[in-house]
């Protein structure tokens, strides 16, 4: 049986949700709920925006989590939310980083509304990870399990094309898992 490749499992740029890099928070919010609105029964539900510059190009995504971090705008960057999810501290010592920093007190409507005037670009995760859409499934999967990423951009000839997410990937595994594994 030939390897499934990336380009198998993706979604094209075409088929999902984006935002400028200058739209707000609440504007790349409402494109997503007006993608959700327009997809597919069977396609599953997006988690993500990809976010696109000037020129076209995919430059990042705002993710579920960049909208939640974007909440309290002040304390982490993007780049220092990842180092701290990486860097194996304990969940003690985070809470004990909000209580100090007064973080994420407060009325939720207020942040939220805070919230809603941010830049995409000053919240998106920017594209860093991506793979071909020539790759095969597995290294993608293997891409996923160690960054623990939700999605991965997809490219051809240098360019982004597409991207994997973890929902779709999921279910082509556990589709063979079912389907190899039935005596």
């Amino acid at each position: 049986m030939e390897e499934k490749r990336v380009k198998e499992v993706m979604l094209s740029i075409d088929e999902y949700a984006s935002v400028s890099s200058e739209a707000t928070i609440r504007e790349a919010l409402l494109q997503l709920h007006k993608a959700q609105l327009e997809l597919l029964p069977e396609r599953h539900h997006y988690r993500a925006v990809l976010v696109f510059d000037q020129a076209g190009n995919v430059i990042g995504k705002l993710t579920q989590w960049a909208i939640l971090r974007s909440l309290e705008p002040t304390f982490f960057t993007n780049s220092d939310c990842e180092t701290v999810a990486r860097s194996g501290l304990s969940q003690e010592f985070i809470k004990s980083l909000q209580k100090s920093f007064s973080l994420f007190r407060g009325n939720l409507s207020q942040m939220c509304a805070e919230a809603a005037k941010i830049k995409v670009k000053d919240a998106m995760v920017p594209a860093r990870e991506s793979v071909d859409e020539e790759t095969p499934l597995t290294e993608a999967i293997h891409q996923m399990v160690l960054g623990h990423w939700q999605s991965i951009l997809v490219t051809r000839e240098g360019k982004v094309s597409g991207i994997v997410r973890l929902s779709d990937v999921f279910e082509e595994v556990a589709n063979l898992i079912i389907r190899d594994s039935s005596d």
